[in-house]
């Protein structure tokens, strides 16, 4: 006889079949095992025409690995961007870290709220996270460019809250990258690009192979490199030098506002071997990434900030980010009997985040030697003014995962069989955080704990530690760790023949933070053989990570008038939060409500559409930095801060309820033109986030918990409307593709003046504009292939091709005076960058 396995969720799907090439099910009743019509969400080795799995309970959008590549783009996260429109990689530049990692997010949440999988089995998380002023600050997600896309069979990516069948983390959903297991070929490719203003050159190279092994075993290897320089938006600027009055131009571009150079070096590996009956398979990799960002210019006459008998014109400081991803899985599974399948495996993912500061100073260094040495020459002020350079800091995260699933049928004495999934999962998870070295941090070379006058102005102190990125102290060194532990049991069925009904619930406990017990309730109705409706109900968690539980640093960042300040982070539970009512970090709990439909037009047209609804109690937000006059209705939290010896600082919260609601709408058109493939493919999101409440502990005021700068970031931070349209056309040899991509208007507080505060007569249109504005846009995308012979190809790709960027900053525009006119455009809530047009060229070769 024939079954049919219909997959509701990811979790049948790939929890035990994604690295196998075939999953089969037969019911109990079934005298022998016949052919199996296996109808699948996706299996490695299978290229699905259609993006979107239409035959599921749940939305899910199916990218192959060669899709990904067409888009000229040699990052994971920007090629995700242009192909799925609930997914957002926002560009953020001159914020710590930001240069290396960005935060990716799916239907407007937070990076930490989508669960990343490998070959479904968990990926470990970023040491780091985005800082004030970003997407996604304070959410430590995934780092999706640790992933060479050559490594990549594709990417299924489920619009759906997951918590009932993965756990925390998948409360807007899961992406699952499949890593490739071919053999007996090899792919390659060498790439090269850059941007019509003549920076951002560059290289990448990949490699991909594959051996048969064993008996039906198999070894897939493969390697990336990219290697570019960074870009330079700025222009010359005002701030005058040791030669050059301020208020005249700069002789040369000082400031920097673009992309990082940056390098990258990955090896990946996906293996399988039979073990008696069974498969024994493993899989894993290793990256490293650098990138050299930079800070704002430090002008020739900050006395807080410049020695300007080792910089007489003012300095940029760069800051090195450097990170390291490790991970290795190993598994083993295989049939119980002929209706039951087992899978064991273990995951070890770490990842490595260190800073290290360049061409920057300490200026307490000089300020103490003067201190000491009233009588010094400028030449003994240089050369005692301390180092120019040196390590920072870094951030450690590691993650062990052990998990057992089985699943299988069993016969109720229906026409279709009851098809079980079961598993246990056990978490340990580390996090260390590494301080700089005493330069880096320090008040002067003696540590001391008063400030010096500065060499400069003695009416004012000088800046302790390096400027850009002040290193991390050692009382703000130390480690963390806890565990977890959770259960799942996820059944479904086919209710008729055109109704499909599936259950799921899944109990986790995480030793610092608590228990739940979560559950999903998803279904499917065929109305006819070309129209269903489908949708899903379920409550879902997410544990405070280690991340922000643990985390604490000295920063530098943009105060009151536009001042840099130093900063501290606070950790749950210390003497400022606790002051101010937050003693620790809870649970994030959501609710999540969809609604979908599924509609075959003709043979050649399909739609889908699904409506969302996200609710989450108790969200977890990073607060912004508090002043003392902030927080001057509490005694207590001014000792704390005065404590810290910084001016302002901030914490972790469970801080409020929102909503987050929204529809995506996915149109495919597949036919025969002029004897050629020609598809068109129309998806878009609509994505709206309010905030329902604010939990304000007693006595605190709801601008404290949650104030305006935070609230904007996540209700206006990301694009309220996305969508690309795509044109898809190849005949013989030739392969075109046209994709215009339109991203919505992002609004957010951070670089305007509701921020910074600038008075309105320093501006020459009397004020500055409230808040900082990235208009919606249409950007345009080409791309060409052919086909030299059958084992050489050339691309060309030429990305936003009419050169479309964020209206440039006018006079009244705060982030224009505080760079001195050097910023052209928004540098927060950027979600397709500022650089312009770009295009690459590439050879593929396949023997």
């Amino acid at each position: 006889m024939t079954t049919k396995f219909r997959l509701h969720s990811l979790t049948l799907a790939i929890g035990l079949a994604l690295t196998s090439n075939t999953i089969y099910a037969a019911e109990n009743t079934a005298p022998e095992v016949a052919d199996a019509d296996v109808e699948k969400i996706a299996v490695l080795g299978t290229r699905v025409s259609n993006r979107t799995a239409t035959d599921s309970a749940v939305p899910v959008d199916i990218i192959s690995g060669e899709s990904l590549t067409k888009s000229g783009f040699t990052e994971l996260g920007q090629s995700l961007q242009a192909t799925v429109p609930s997914f957002n990689f926002s560009r953020t530049q001159v914020s710590d870290g930001s240069d290396l990692f960005r935060p990716a997010t799916l239907r407007g949440l937070q990076p930490d709220q989508t669960l990343v999988l490998i070959n479904g089995k968990r990926r470990h998380t970023q040491a780091i996270f985005g800082l004030n002023g970003t997407v996604g600050a304070g959410a430590a997600g995934t780092d999706m460019n640790a992933i060479p896309m050559i490594a990549l069979q594709d990417v299924q990516v489920l619009r759906d809250g997951a918590a009932a069948q993965y756990g925390s983390d998948a409360i807007a959903g899961v992406i699952n990258l499949s890593l490739k297991n071919t053999t007996d070929v090899t792919e390659g490719y060498l790439q090269t690009g850059g941007t019509t203003e003549g920076d951002g050159d560059g290289y990448s190279l990949g490699l991909n192979t594959g051996f048969d092994i064993a008996d039906d075993g198999f070894i897939n290897l493969s390697l990336e490199y990219r290697d570019y320089n960074g870009t330079n938006r700025a222009q010359k600027d005002i701030g005058g030098s040791s030669s050059i009055a301020p208020g005249t131009l700069s002789d040369s571009v000082r400031w920097k506002q673009g992309n990082a150079d940056s390098e990258f070096t990955s090896v990946f590996f996906n293996a399988m071997a039979p073990l008696a009956e069974h498969e024994l398979y493993a899989f894993g990799g290793y990256s490293n990434r650098t990138a050299l960002g930079n800070g704002f210019f430090r002008n020739f006459n900050e006395s807080a900030k410049n020695v300007p008998q080792l910089y007489p014109d003012g300095f940029l400081p760069l800051i090195d980010n450097e990170a390291q991803d490790v991970s290795i899985a190993m598994g083993l599974r295989g049939d119980l009997n002929d209706d039951w399948q087992f899978d064991v495996s273990g995951v070890y993912g770490e990842n490595r985040y260190d800073f290290d500061s360049r061409n920057t100073i300490n200026a307490s260094y000089a300020a103490e030697y003067l201190y000491n040495n009233p009588s010094a020459t400028d030449a003994d002020i240089a050369a005692n003014a301390g180092p120019t350079s040196g390590y920072s800091g870094g951030f450690r995260f590691d993650q062990l995962t052990f998990n057992a699933d089985i699943a299988g049928v069993v016969d109720i004495g229906h026409s279709d069989s009851l098809y079980v999934a079961f598993g246990a999962e056990y978490r340990q998870e580390n996090y260390e955080i590494v301080a700089g070295e005493l330069a880096s941090y320090a008040c002067g070379p003696s540590n001391s704990s008063n400030a010096f006058p500065s060499v400069m102005d003695p009416a004012v102190y000088a800046g302790c530690g390096f400027q850009a990125y002040p290193g991390l102290r050692p009382d703000a060194a130390g480690s963390a760790d806890r565990h977890s532990y959770a259960v799942y049991l996820d059944v479904e069925t086919q209710v008729t023949d055109e109704w499909l009904v599936g259950v799921a619930a899944r109990y986790e406990d995480f030793s610092d933070s608590g228990d739940d017990l979560v559950g999903k309730l998803s279904s499917r109705y065929d109305v006819s053989d070309s129209f269903a409706l489908r949708g899903a109900v379920s409550t879902g968690f997410r544990a405070p990570s280690l991340q922000q539980s643990a985390y604490t640093a000295y920063t530098s960042n943009l105060g009151p008038g536009g001042v840099l300040s130093q900063s501290f982070t606070a950790t749950a539970g210390s003497p400022f939060p606790s002051a101010l009512g937050v003693d620790s970090l809870e649970l994030e709990k959501s609710k999540n409500f969809s609604l979908g439909a599924v509609f075959d037009v003709t043979d050649e047209v399909s739609v889908t559409v699904d409506a969302y609804k996200i609710e989450i109690e108790d969200r977890i937000t990073l607060g912004s930095l508090l002043s003392e006059d902030q927080v001057s209705f509490n005694p207590a939290a001014v000792a704390a801060l005065n404590e810290t010896g910084a001016v302002q600082a901030n914490y972790f919260s469970n801080s409020v309820n929102s909503t987050t609601q929204g529809v995506d709408l996915i149109v495919t058109y597949k036919t025969e033109l002029y004897q050629g493939d020609f598809d068109i493919t129309l998806a878009g999101n609509i994505n709206e986030t309010e905030i329902d409440s604010v939990n304000a502990p007693e006595g605190i005021p709801e601008n404290v918990a949650l104030d305006d700068l935070q609230r904007s970031f996540l209700t206006d931070g990301q694009p309220q409307e996305r969508a690309t349209l795509t044109f898809d056309y190849s005949k013989n040899d030739w392969h075109a593709l046209l994709r215009a991509n339109y991203f919505g208007e992002t609004d957010v507080i951070y670089f305007g003046n509701d921020h910074i505060g600038l008075p309105g007569f320093l501006s020459p249109t009397g004020s500055f504009e409230p808040t900082s504005t990235v208009e919606s846009a249409v950007l345009i995308d080409l791309n060409f292939d052919y086909q030299l012979t059958d084992a050489l190809s050339f691309s060309i790709a030429v990305n936003n091709i009419f050169d479309v960027r964020p209206d440039e900053l006018g006079e009244d525009e705060a982030l224009d005076f505080i760079t001195n006119q050097a910023f052209q455009y928004p540098v927060r809530a950027l979600p397709y960058g500022f650089d312009g047009t770009t295009y690459s060229a590439k050879v593929n070769f396949t023997f």
